[in-house]
């Protein structure tokens, strides 16, 4: 839908019923005039609850790049990252608080607030990680090993209690690559292929 022709359309119907009111009358325009009046009625609501919610959503990124957790763990790369994912764009600051200011702006202009909100709460919650009991690299490394020598269903079930940012320190202390774009799924199968390797190399 291009809600520019529609808003075009619109007012031009609407100057020419003004326009001509004292001439409109019968049951047929009269009916349809009832008709497109609810119409517009719902789209007004529908309308109304729409910017609503965005206007609501970047109001909620400000907020979220002011609060004690943003102050801990944005950086300008993590900026630079979130502004690519969300919005494909590049941000061209090289300071802190302007990075941030660029980049609400842009997103803003982009009507990304949903996606880039849920992305930094991601990167927050990665960065507020800590393994489970203080894991060390030993220990992760042996935790990975015995994944190696699971059956595939006891695999799986073991998985599936890992969070994503488990996983990614699991597989990153194991020397498994990946980059941001990387899927859960795609590391579970990555994991599960290096540990079988590695356990198939080494005496039980």
């Amino acid at each position: 839908m291009n809600y520019q022709e529609l808003a075009s359309k619109l007012l031009h119907t609407a100057e020419r019923v003004q326009k001509h009111a004292h001439k409109l009358e019968g049951d047929t325009i009269n009916k349809s005039a009832v008709r497109l009046a609810a119409d517009v009625d719902r789209f007004e609501e529908i309308l109304s609850g729409f910017l609503a919610s965005r206007k609501s959503g970047e109001l909620f990124l400000e907020t979220l790049l002011r609060s004690p957790a943003a102050k801990k763990y944005v950086t300008l790369e993590l900026l630079r990252k979130a502004l690519r994912e969300t919005c494909s764009k590049r941000l061209k600051s090289e300071e802190l608080g302007g990075a941030k200011r660029e980049f609400i702006e842009a997103v803003h202009a982009s009507e990304r607030a949903e996606p880039a909100v849920k992305y930094l709460k991601h990167a927050f919650a990665e960065a507020a990680y800590v393994p489970p009991a203080g894991k060390d690299k030993a220990a992760l490394q042996h935790e990975f090993l015995q994944l190696g020598r699971l059956s595939d269903e006891d695999y799986a079930t073991t998985i599936a209690k890992r969070t994503f940012g488990e996983l990614r320190r699991l597989a990153g202390t194991n020397g498994i690559r990946f980059t941001d774009k990387t899927t859960k799924p795609h590391l579970i199968k990555s994991i599960r292929r290096y540990a079988r390797r590695l356990a198939a190399n080494l005496p039980t």
